[in-house]
C-alpha cells in the first residue's frame, strides 16, 4: 500500500528546510541545505538563484531517499524569506543575484518616495514604507542599473522562482506581494501607480493566485533534477511568516505563534482587523484565505543568544547551547539587576529603529556568565513581551500562545517567556514550522480542501510551560527596567501606547 507524503519547501535566509508529511501530520523525512549570503558592498545582501535551485534539488534528494518506495510525494507546497526578488530576462534567466530582505541600498531612495508619496503608500498597502520592501528596492536599480531594468522581462520574488523552476509557471500569493509595497490590499492586484514608483509595469510581476491554489505541475526537466514525478502539483504556496502561522496552527482569531529563529516573529491571526500604527506592527495576507496577520519582528532572537555563544566560547567557556542553558540557569530571575537590550542589528517591534544597537546594563565585578547568559534570555522575551503588549493596546484579543523553532528547544528560554508573557505556552511538535504550514497548503490544494481545517488537525503541540507565581515579582521589575531603558533611548515607550 502506497503512503501519500506532502512536500513543504521553505527557502529561507540561510538555508533550505524540505519536510515530508502523510495525510496525519507526521513529519515522515526532513533534509536541510545551506547556501551562502554575498555582501559585495556594504549595506548590500544577495544570493545566487543557482545556489538555491542546487540546495533544492540536494533537499529533495535527501528526503525522497529517507522515504523510500512506498511513499510517494504527491503534492508540493513553498514557502520563502519575504521582499527579495530576482530580474528575469525574456528567457527567464536571472540577470543579477537575487536581492535579500536584508538588502538596504534603496535606503536613501526610500526616504525620497516617502517623502512624496508615503501617506498615499500607507493608506493603500497598510504598512509604512520600508528600505526592506521590493518597491523602493526596484526603484533603485532604475536609477542606479537602468542597464538591467531595460533588459528585464519579469520580476520574480523568492519562492515564486522556485514555482517557475518546478512548473515554467510564474505566480505569487497575497502574503508576498503584500509585503512588496506594490499590492492593493483590497483587491488584492497590482496598484499600477505603485508600480510605476518602482519603475515597473504590473504585467511584468507575477499573476496573484491563493496560496493553496495549485499553480503548475512539475516538468519533466523538473522531475529529471528533483526526482518529482512529472506532473506532481504544486500550490502557489506563502510568504515565511504566513507559512509559520500555517505551521503553528495560528488559523484562528487570536491565536498567537512566536518563532525563535535568527530573528523573532510574534504572529497573530487577526482576521480582518487592521492595526491603526503601522509601522512597529506589520499587518499581511494570512494563507487562510479572508484573514491577516499582524507581525511584530523580533531582530536579534536566535542572533542574540549566538552572539553570547561566541563572546565567551572566546573565552573556552561554552561551545554548545546546552551548555549556555545550564550556566543561565544559575542565575536567578531578573539576572542580578543585570539588562540586556536585543538590538544588535536594530530594533523593528516596537520603535521601528534600524539604527538602534543593542547594550548590557547594569554590570558590576560580581556578575558572571550566569548573568550576561541569562539578561539576553530575558532581554528577547522583554521584546517579545512588547510585541504583545503592543497588539493588546492596538485593540487585539489574545487567547492561546504557541511557541516554535531552534529557540524553543532550550526549556528555560520557554520558561522565560511565559513568566514575562504571564500566559501559559504550548510548544508546537514540529519545529520547523514555515516548512510544515507549506506541506498543509500542499495537502489543501491537492484535497480542495480548508487549509484552517487541516491545520487544526494536524498541527501537534506537546509541552505546556505555565508562568511561575514565584518567579512573578523579579520578572515584572526586570522587565520595568527593561522599558525604562527603552523609554530613555527611544523616548516613549512604543506607537499605540495608552
Amino acid at each position: 500500500m502506497t503512503t501519500a507524503a506532502f512536500l513543504g519547501i521553505d527557502l529561507g535566509t540561510s538555508a533550505v528546510k524540505v519536510l515530508a508529511q502523510d495525510a496525519a501530520g507526521t513529519v515522515l523525512a526532513k533534509a536541510r541545505v545551506t547556501y551562502p549570503t554575498h555582501t559585495p558592498q556594504p549595506n548590500r545582501a544577495e544570493q545566487s538563484p543557482e545556489d538555491w535551485w542546487a540546495g533544492v534539488m540536494a533537499a529533495i534528494g535527501e528526503v525522497r531517499g529517507r522515504l523510500g518506495p512506498a511513499t510517494e510525494i504527491v503534492a508540493v507546497g513553498l514557502s520563502g524569506q519575504l521582499n527579495g526578488f530576482i530580474l528575469l530576462d525574456h528567457a527567464d534567466v536571472p540577470l543579477h543575484n537575487a536581492v535579500l530582505w536584508l538588502d538596504l541600498r534603496a535606503t536613501d531612495v526610500t526616504r525620497g518616495i516617502d517623502a512624496t508619496a508615503g501617506a498615499a503608500i500607507l493608506t493603500r498597502t497598510g504598512n509604512a514604507l520600508s528600505p526592506i520592501a521590493v518597491l523602493p528596492k526596484l526603484a533603485w536599480f532604475a536609477e542606479n542599473r537602468p542597464d538591467l531594468i531595460a533588459r528585464t522581462h519579469r520580476v520574480a520574488l523568492v519562492k515564486d522562482y522556485l514555482l517557475l523552476r518546478l512548473t515554467g509557471t510564474l505566480a505569487t500569493d497575497p502574503s508576498d506581494a503584500w509585503c512588496t509595497a506594490l499590492m492593493d490590499i483590497e483587491s488584492e492586484t497590482w496598484r499600477p501607480d505603485l508600480c510605476a514608483i518602482a519603475s515597473q509595469s504590473p504585467d511584468r510581476l507575477p499573476q496573484i493566485r491563493p496560496s493553496a491554489a495549485v499553480a503548475g505541475q512539475v516538468t519533466s526537466a523538473a522531475a529529471v533534477a528533483t526526482g518529482l514525478r512529472p506532473g506532481t502539483p504544486v500550490v502557489t504556496g506563502a510568504g515565511d511568516v504566513s507559512a509559520l502561522a500555517v505551521g503553528c496552527g495560528a488559523v484562528r482569531p487570536g491565536r498567537l505563534a512566536i518563532t525563535l529563529g535568527t530573528a523573532g516573529h510574534v504572529v497573530l491571526d487577526a482576521q480582518d482587523r487592521t492595526p491603526p500604527q503601522p509601522g512597529a506592527v506589520w499587518q499581511l495576507a494570512h494563507a487562510v484565505p479572508r484573514h491577516r496577520l499582524w507581525l511584530g519582528l523580533v531582530m536579534g532572537a536566535g542572533l542574540s543568544l549566538s552572539w553570547v555563544r561566541s563572546l565567551l566560547a572566546a573565552g573556552g567557556t561554552p561551545d554548545a547551547y546546552p551548555v549556555l542553558e545550564a550556566l543561565a540557569s544559575r542565575a536567578q530571575p531578573g539576572s542580578a539587576g543585570v539588562s540586556f537590550l536585543p538590538f544588535l542589528e536594530g530594533v523593528s517591534t516596537p520603535y521601528h529603529r534600524p539604527d538602534a544597537r543593542g547594550s548590557l546594563h547594569g554590570l558590576t565585578s560580581g556578575h558572571g556568565a550566569p548573568e550576561l547568559v541569562r539578561a539576553v534570555l530575558e532581554g528577547v522575551a522583554f521584546n517579545v513581551r512588547q510585541c504583545v503588549d503592543l497588539f493588546e493596546r492596538l485593540g487585539s484579543t489574545i487567547g492561546e500562545v504557541r511557541l516554535a523553532e531552534g529557540g524553543a528547544q532550550m526549556p528555560l528560554w520557554c520558561q522565560i517567556i511565559a513568566d514575562s508573557l504571564e500566559r501559559p505556552i504550548r510548544l508546537v511538535d514540529e519545529l520547523d514550522t514555515s516548512a510544515a504550514g507549506a506541506a498543509i497548503l500542499a495537502r489543501a490544494g491537492y484535497e480542495a480542501a480548508s487549509v484552517e481545517e487541516i491545520a487544526e488537525a494536524v498541527v501537534e503541540t506537546g509541552r505546556v510551560f505555565d508562568p511561575d507565581p514565584a518567579t512573578r515579582s523579579a520578572t515584572q521589575t526586570a522587565f520595568e527596567r527593561y522599558q525604562e531603558l527603552c523609554e530613555n533611548l527611544f523616548g516613549d515607550r512604543s506607537p499605540g501606547h495608552r
